[in-house]
């Protein structure tokens, strides 16, 4: 049986980044989390041309001790609202070195693994160059969300923002012959 999967980064994909220290960065708190404009319709759309939603995100601040779980679980329990599937976080910071922190492929494998002998066509769509990495490591095809179309990137595609990927991904419906292994 054929699958289709898309892989979504969370955090400035699905989800405004918020400014602290002068940065854009993840939400830390569920009253700062917001969706994006277009998400919601975008995801539809995906699942309509049967493409299974996955999120991995990194989430660092957890093991940081700067959030709190209960607020991991209530921005997940509004993505899952919007039509995910499922939800993949790794909880590490960079230094603690584990196989699921983007740009590594841990998330990205332990779900491919219930594809095992099967065709699948895989789609990883994230807002940095470790989500494009780490998409490109398991032979996805990959697209960058940025507004800056002029990026240097090693992605397929650069779009501004998940549903203008969302109708790329849909255009591009052809056979695939990836075989997870």
């Amino acid at each position: 049986m054929d699958k289709k999967i898309v892989f979504l980064d969370r955090d400035g994909v699905i989800n405004k980044l918020v400014e602290r220290d002068g940065r854009q960065v993840s939400p830390r708190r569920f009253d700062d989390f917001e969706i994006l404009p277009g998400v919601h319709t975008a995801i539809r759309k995906l699942r309509e041309f049967g493409f299974e939603i996955v999120v991995v995100t990194n989430q660092p601040d957890i093991s940081r001790g700067l959030m709190q779980i209960h607020e991991l679980d209530l921005m997940h329990e509004l993505v899952q609202s919007l039509g995910v599937h499922e939800i993949r976080f790794c909880p590490h910071s960079g230094e603690e070195d584990c196989e699921c922190r983007k740009p590594k492929t841990g998330m990205l494998v332990n779900q491919l693994k219930a594809y095992l002998g099967a065709k699948v066509e895989v789609w990883m769509i994230g807002d940095s160059e470790s989500d494009v990495v780490c998409g490109n490591r398991v032979g996805a095809r990959t697209v960058l969300i940025s507004n800056d179309t002029e990026i240097d990137s090693a992605a397929e595609h650069i779009d501004k923002d998940l549903e203008q990927a969302a109708n790329y991904i849909v255009s591009m419906q052809v056979s695939f012959d990836t075989v997870v292994r």
